[in-house]
């Protein structure tokens, strides 16, 4: 399951509510701590322009949160059960993640993935103080979250992408007693350390490929085995560094990304043809 949050410094709840809304079959799935009413876009986004208005000027602070949830692609549930599913996950995420905040969220399910588009408001309902979440409480958000997701609905799998785990890099002993002996990490450990920066940060294929060319460095698959290669030729497979599921994580997020662009894609090509039928 990806569960993934971008700040914005802007308030701008109508491109928002507009994007999340424009794809073919896209539905409003939670309406948190926003009245009945409130179902339309313009009362969307009016609740949140209204609630956002109540904030002090800041320079640098965060207008709204675009967050996102992905359930893992199962062709073998049926789509409504798939969107059951992500409504309930979304209700438990939200009194988790945002408990007095607005928030909406739209399901969409043009993609592999189905997934759903939350707008969160930076602060409370009524209130003049943003919310503030440490890293360390999302991460705990995410992992508990996910485990309500295996406990729940055991038919999207049972990986833990947001589980505790140490990176263990397997070290021969040699390496072992150089490490004892300097305090220092191993070279081995230093190329795993900067490999799962790049996994973490890098947001398309493009951009991992590119980032670990500057550290003269290039992916390679040999069969079912994925691995680093350095500009002198050697090889290290991403389980020896301890950097598997990393790389699984990271594939995940492009793909969602893709998915996301080519509905972009279709949805722009379908309001050209309808420009043109009318012309």
């Amino acid at each position: 399951m990806i569960i993934k949050s971008m700040s914005r410094k802007t308030p701008s709840f109508d491109q928002l509510t507009s994007y999340m809304l424009a794809p073919k079959g896209a539905l409003i799935g939670v309406a948190h701590n926003l009245p009945a009413r409130c179902l339309t876009p313009d009362n969307i986004i009016q609740e949140f322009t209204d609630n956002h208005a109540l904030l002090p000027g800041r320079v640098n602070g965060n207008a709204l949160y675009h967050e996102i949830l992905a359930l893992p692609p199962n062709t073998d549930v049926p789509k409504k059960q798939q969107i059951a599913a992500l409504k309930k996950i979304a209700a438990r995420y939200l009194n988790l993640r945002a408990a007095q905040q607005l928030a909406v969220g739209v399901i969409h399910t043009e993609t592999a993935h189905i997934h759903m588009h939350l707008m969160i408001s930076s602060n409370a309902v009524l209130s003049q103080k943003r919310v503030w979440i440490h890293k360390h409480e999302f991460t705990e958000i995410q992992r508990e979250i996910e485990e309500y997701k295996i406990q729940h609905f055991p038919e999207f799998g049972n990986t833990r992408l947001f589980a505790q785990r140490e990176r263990t890099v397997k070290k021969t002993i040699r390496e072992k007693a150089a490490s004892l002996r300097t305090g220092q990490p191993s070279h081995k450990e230093q190329l795993a350390a900067d490999v799962a920066s790049v996994f973490e940060k890098a947001r398309s294929r493009e951009a991992l490929q590119t980032a670990l060319q500057h550290l003269g460095l290039t992916l390679y698959q040999r069969g079912q085995s994925v691995g680093i290669m350095t500009e002198g030729g050697r090889r290290y497979r991403l389980t020896t560094l301890g950097l598997g599921e990393a790389y699984t994580d990271a594939v995940a997020r492009f793909e969602l990304a893709e998915s996301r662009m080519a509905s972009l894609q279709r949805a722009r090509r379908g309001r050209t043809t309808e420009h043109e039928r009318e012309i």
